[in-house]
């Protein structure tokens, strides 16, 4: 999409896209708040949907979901070592993505 293709984008699309990060690095202190903080991004996507702030709940979404899905890895195989690799990666992946999308989304500039 073009500069001149990107609708443009409201204050509260912004603040949620800030708020969704923001959740997603409380869950490292209460674990919670990350599956609010998907879910916001589900129901706001469709609304920031043309502007910078749909690749910002985009980059959520997809955040969560691989994040899961190494700590399911790490789960299953923490018996043989490799599991703890997997919660490495999951947590340096988790927090690189929602620091950056958090810097973006406050500079007003997408995550991609």
């Amino acid at each position: 999409m073009t500069d001149a293709q990107i609708a443009p984008a409201t204050d509260s699309t912004r603040t949620i896209a800030i708020l969704v990060y923001a959740l997603y690095l409380a869950a490292f202190v209460n674990g919670i708040t990350a599956l609010i903080g998907v879910i916001l991004a589900y129901v706001k996507r469709g609304e920031a949907r043309g502007t910078i702030y749909e690749s910002h709940f985009t980059n959520a979404i997809e955040t969560f979901w691989i994040t899961l899905g190494l700590c399911i890895l790490g789960a299953l195989t923490i018996w043989i070592g490799i599991g703890i690799l997997a919660f490495v990666g999951a947590f340096a992946f988790y927090l690189y993505r929602a620091i950056k999308g958090l810097v973006r989304a406050i500079d007003a500039r997408a995550y991609t």
